[in-house]
């Protein structure tokens, strides 16, 4: 086995708050286009899975987490989640596993699976079952990684097996350097766009600017790739070369740019000398290179007169343990930066002569994405009494991972030891506590539309290493620290960023989700509040340790205090909100009584909901900074404040905020909460708001689509010919389609290029249709025998979807012979696309329609269907006819048709553990089966699969019913239903049941 030697401590991106979002995505089989046969994956022989245990039993760092019965359940559990024919019920209280394919059933006990070996001979016997009648075409090694990724889930969030596509990316950013360009871009308004070329790199030496639009890389269009699929054309080996092509504001033309990619050093440091000769530091990652950058930049600014540094870490996920160690050893010459334990073994890691400098003052920034080898820098400063550390609680990942290599091109990242700061302190779960807490207030300059947000409270929802399932507990964390200073500060959007919303290239509806969203160019320091507050407390301190800093920032952390409250005051005046401070003594006390309602309590989605707050105070006293938050398990209301400010008594005072629903939002009854607060404590409740929402009727989209032969005319594919792909896409469901867009995407490497990839339809009405045709050429660079490409179709609004990879074979060329005449139909007759019975049906023609001859092509006629388009009739359904053509009507063929699903939802809300969901699936052709899962975020119920039901041998193909009883969790349960025509086609409905708590059922 292959062990990666570098250790990287590496971080698990958070989901967004609110309900556990849900997507379902087709299985396909990923193999290289044009590539001999892959060697059919065995699964049940578990060879990845079972060189897993191997290293779990070797090597993992808590050897009691290792539970082989559980870890047999959560693996198959990720096995059902990822094949839909797959449905697995445990019983753990009786041993058994009951496991349903399709309509096959077995039960399996688990009484003996009490050891990692026999979990492996127990899931060899299941896999055996679920291979012999799982469907035909699945990723046989993804439901393995499956397997494994569910096993592993039961001992913490970072241990992982990454597929080899992931594998490959985290070699790329961990090795800080590629075969490349030196471009970064971004998708803006559906354009591939340079937002900055990087110096001394191919495309800087050729003078590729920011802002220009790529068009082409190579001979293929932009349009239709993803960012990653671009980057991944781009990059490539050292030497070889790529041309782009460029639209540029001010060209007249197209720009073509020839380049040969080089290795790109991807730098993770950003420097600058800010006012008072502060030097600051950004690391943006801990890759191969940052130990000798952080030098280099901490020479470069000494140079230029820096005697002060701020070290900013925040949004920094992690890297290489070893440059964490280097970043750290330049500001401490003693102690131990970091202490890695597993199970009794400790290796400590020591400063040594510290290379940077050890007697200026030090500010560290960190924030919630501040994580693992940010958070090893920020403790050993901190714990060695070296830096002030200014900002929020970092994420608290405690954990270290080391990577195998597996001979498939995976890798296991494995937790296999802990690590401790100076004083044998853990941050497992904890994180870094800092010294001077900030805490970002907002406050709109108006308040009459949707995008005014208030935020004076923290959130209320905050994430890190402790809300993550399975996260590891340290023996050795105290939960002591507390931070010497907080200072909530009024954000006020840095000088860059307002800039580029005045020119409308910034969305400032509502507060940046992300702390860091203000540094938008990763080689510009944009000078925000926390950097400029950490520049004026190192300026104004001469201390080189964290407790004589802590001292001497004491007045001006006060003064910034004063400051900042007055900045609100004053925001909150100009908007007629008193925001008075109370005063120290007040004998009188207030009596409130708190309102809130909306006009409706039955909306639509995309509707605006205006909630009016009214508070009354009926005591003697006044009531002062009163405000209210609304409580919700949906993020689109979740900590909406109501700002009152001070009540006098007997006055009355109303608050109004604007929320809008997106309009792809489900069925489901929203249930409103409010947490009142009051300068001086005083109790304020108010009662709970329920509103229903309804769900936008949905586009559905079917389609069909012709393959039309522009070279030799025998409707079959050969290289070197020229064909366009007609597609006719109709909107078969019972809403509108406000942004229609069809896609066409090249899936057989080289050898195919496509002009034109994108077309955006508009609008589409329920049962309209609209044709598109997409060219491209099939050049003798194609290898393998078949043509390959990807149709996807969207709605941009409501999220509708439809993909399918379409397949057309290389076929030898049939002899196509002019002709001229009238034909006539014998009898209901099939119309293809080319002269070949396996070619794609295009529709029906009835009994005596006539058609205009174009040629005779083998034993096919070769019919007119409008002007520029052909079609194929076997020359024994037609005869000969004197009549005249006319224009031919024929009955279209869709190709897809997805399913319709009926729910009979009787109510959106209850008190019950359980839901009975009825329906039922039809389809103009095929029900393939019918899944249900659940999720519910409160609960942490992620996807559970709760129901299948396969249409296999039912005598009525085109429909299926299905009745199930649903199991819910107090709050919010989102319930998706899936029907599916076949492994590519299906259709989602998705809506949500709220279940009333216990205490408040009973009320």
């Amino acid at each position: 086995m292959a062990l990666v030697t570098a250790v990287t401590l590496t971080f698990v991106h958070r989901t967004p708050s609110g309900v556990v979002s849900f997507s379902v995505k087709p299985q396909e089989v990923r193999a290289e286009p044009g590539a001999p046969p892959v060697v059919k994956h065995d699964l049940s022989a578990l060879k990845i899975f079972n060189l897993t245990l191997v290293r779990l039993k070797e090597n993992y760092v808590d050897p009691t987490r290792i539970d082989p019965k559980q870890m047999l359940y959560k693996a198959l559990d990720s096995v059902q989640f990822n094949v839909p024919e797959v449905l697995v019920e445990a019983f753990p209280d009786r041993d058994e596993l009951v496991v349903v394919v399709n309509d096959q059933r077995q039960t399996f006990s688990t009484e003996d699976v009490d050891s990692p070996w026999r979990l492996a001979r127990k899931l060899t016997k299941v896999f055996r079952f679920v291979e012999a009648n799982m469907n035909s075409g699945a990723d046989l090694a993804a439901v393995e990684y499956a397997a494994i990724n569910g096993m592993l889930s039961t001992l913490d969030p970072h241990s992982v097996l990454m597929d080899p596509e992931a594998a490959r990316e985290m070699d790329v950013s961990t090795s800080g350097k590629f075969g490349g360009l030196g471009i970064v871009i971004r998708m803006i308004d559906k354009k591939l766009t340079v937002v900055r070329p990087m110096k001394n790199t191919p495309a800087w030496k050729k003078g590729v600017q920011a802002g220009d639009h790529i068009t082409k890389i190579d001979s293929e269009p932009t349009e239709n790739l993803t960012l990653n699929e671009a980057v991944d054309r781009m990059r490539g080996d050292p030497g070889t070369p790529v041309t782009l092509t460029i639209d540029r504001k001010g060209a007249s033309a197209p720009v073509r740019v020839d380049l040969v990619r080089d290795v790109i050093r991807v730098e993770s440091v950003v420097s600058k000398l800010l006012d008072k000769h502060v030097g600051y530091v950004k690391l943006k990652q801990f890759s191969s290179s940052t130990g000798a950058e952080t030098e280099r930049a901490l020479d470069d600014l000494r140079a230029q007169g820096a005697t002060a540094w701020v070290l900013d870490l925040r949004g920094n996920p992690g890297g290489l343990l070893e440059q964490a160690i280097a970043v750290a050893d330049l500001f401490v010459d003693a102690g131990t930066i970091v202490t890695t334990v597993s199970g009794r073994e400790r290796e400590p890691r020591r400063a040594g002569r510290g290379n940077g400098d050890t007697a200026s003052p030090l500010v560290v920034l960190v924030n919630s994405g501040s994580a693992s080898a940010s958070e090893i820098v920020a403790g050993a400063l901190k714990n060695l009494d070296r830096g002030l550390i200014v900002g929020t609680r970092t994420f608290g990942k405690g954990s270290v991972q080391v990577l195998y290599d597996n001979e498939d091109g995976s890798k296991l990242k494995l937790t296999v030891a802990e690590y401790l700061t100076p004083g044998d302190r853990s941050i497992q779960s904890l994180g870094i506590v800092p010294d001077v807490a900030l805490q970002r207030m907002y406050v709109p300059a108006k308040n009459d539309a949707v995008g005014d947000w208030f935020r004076l409270l923290p959130p209320s929802r905050t994430w890190g290493e402790k809300d993550l399932d399975a996260h590891l507990t340290s023996a050795y964390a105290r939960d002591t620290d507390k931070p010497s200073y907080d200072v909530p500060f009024l954000y006020e959007r840095p000088a860059a960023k307002a800039k580029a919303a005045a020119g409308g290239d910034d969305d400032e509806a509502a507060p940046p989700e992300d702390e860091d969203a203000d540094q938008v160019d990763d080689d510009e320091v944009v000078e925000d509040f926390e950097i400029r507050f950490a520049r004026d407390l190192v300026a104004s301190a001469s201390a080189a340790t964290r407790t004589g800093l802590v001292k001497q920032v004491k007045a001006m952390v006060g003064k910034e205090r004063g400051e900042q409250d007055k900045k609100l005051g004053a925001a909150l005046g100009q908007l007629g909100i008193d925001w008075s401070a109370p005063p120290a003594n007040q004998n009188e006390a207030p009596t409130l009584v708190a309102t809130v309602t909306t006009p409706k309590a039955e909306v639509a989605a995309g509707d605006e909901i205006v909630l009016t707050g009214t508070v009354r105070n009926d005591g003697a006293g006044p009531a002062w900074r009163v405000l209210a938050r609304v409580d919700s398990d949906d993020p689109v209301f979740e900590d909406t404040e109501l700002v009152f400010g001070k009540i006098a008594p007997g006055e009355t005072r109303t608050f109004t905020a604007r929320v809008k629903l997106p309009k792809d939002a489900s069925d489901r009854v929203e249930r409103l909460g409010f947490v009142y607060s009051e300068g001086r404590g005083q109790a304020v409740e108010a009662a709970p708001l329920e509103l229903r929402v309804d769900a936008a009727p949905r586009p559905t989209f079917a389609y069909g689509y012709q393959l039309l032969d522009d070279g030799n005319g025998d409707g079959l594919v050969q290289p070197k010919e020229r064909h366009r792909l007609r597609v006719t896409v109709k909107n078969a469901g019972a809403g509108v389609s406000e942004e229609t867009t069809a896609v066409l995407r090249n899936a057989s490497g080289d050898g195919v290029v496509l002009d034109r990839s994108r077309f955006e339809l508009g609008t589409l009405a329920p049962g309209a249709t609209k044709t598109v045709e997409f060219d491209f050429d099939v050049t003798k660079a194609l290898q393998g025998n078949e043509v390959v490409v990807e149709l996807m179709i969207w709605d941009n609004v409501l999220g509708a979807t439809a993909s399918e990879k379409l397949r057309f074979p290389i076929d030898k060329a049939v002899t196509v012979k002019d002709a001229k005449g009238v034909v006539e139909t014998r009898a209901q007759a099939p119309i293809r696309e080319g002269a070949g019975d396996a070619t794609n049906l295009v529709g029906w023609a009835k009994k005596g329609t006539r058609f205009k001859v174009l040629a005779i092509a083998g034993t096919w006629t070769k019919v007119e269907l409008e002007p520029g388009r052909a079609g194929f009739i076997a020359t024994g359904k037609v005869a000969r006819s004197s009549g005249s053509a006319g224009p031919a009507t024929i009955d279209p063929y869709w190709q897809v048709t997805p399913p319709a699903i009926t729910i009979t939802a009787p109510t959106l809300a209850t008190a019950a553990a359980t839901y009975d969901l009825a329906g039922k699936v039809k389809d103009e052709t095929h029900v393939e089966d019918v899944y249900v899962y659940v999720s519910n975020s409160t609960a942490k119920i992620d996807g559970r699969k709760i129901y299948y039901r396969s249409n296999r041998g039912a005598k009525t193909k085109d429909q299926l019913a299905f009745d199930v009883e649903v199991p819910l969790w107090p709050g919010s349960n989102q319930i998706t239903v899936v029907a599916r025509e076949s492994s590519e086609v299906r259709s989602v409905e998705t809506f949500y049941v709220y279940r009333e708590d216990a205490k408040t059922a009973a009320k």
